[in-house]
């Protein structure tokens, strides 16, 4: 027979191990909390400098001067190939959009009026150009599609969810006024 000192000895190293064991794991499972919020904290933040880079971008002289190309081009129904550059931007922030690496709510509060005109008075052109690429600017319409759901979700009311082609005309001649290629 066993000596009950050892039993009990044996019994609460035991009882000891486990529940060492057992805050191990919870100390585990809080860590990988953390680092999920530390990595989802990074991720935001890589996204937002992202969105503001893309908005410099955007803004930045020579790209206006190619806004206001593209404007001229969709106004006027002709020399399509001047808005190229727009939709090409679009593309990218699609594309970012798509991997996301840019956040969809960050991407529909800057650059949903402009993406939205764009596709819109676009729209024509590009699937016309589908029939050179099947795929030409899918990551663009995959940006329009998701920030366009986001904007029906959180304005359901708003005038820019189905433009009128008045609407799109008087967009794209403020895009012009906005960003003249000579001053």
């Amino acid at each position: 027979m066993a000596d009950p000192v050892t039993s009990w000895s044996t019994l609460a190293l035991a009882v000891i191990a486990f529940i060492s064991l057992w805050i191990s794991i919870a100390a585990v499972v809080a860590s990988n909390r953390g680092i999920k919020e530390q990595t989802k904290n990074f991720a935001a933040s890589v996204s937002a400098d992202l969105c503001l880079k893309l908005v410099d971008r955007f803004d930045a002289p020579e790209m206006l001067v190619k806004r206001n190309n593209a404007a001229k081009a969709l106004l006027r129904g002709s020399n399509f190939e001047e808005t190229d550059p727009v939709f090409d931007f679009f593309e990218i922030v699609g594309l970012y959009l798509r991997r996301k690496t840019l956040d969809a709510e960050l991407a529909h509060s800057m650059f949903f009026h402009w993406v939205n005109l764009y596709w819109n008075a676009g729209k024509d052109y590009i699937a016309q150009s589908r029939q050179r690429s099947a795929t030409l600017y899918s990551d663009f319409e995959y940006l329009y599609k998701t920030i366009h759901a986001i904007e029906i979700r959180t304005a359901p009311e708003s005038r820019d969810i189905n433009p009128t082609k008045a609407d799109l005309e008087a967009f794209l001649k403020q895009e012009l006024e906005d960003n003249p290629t000579e001053k």
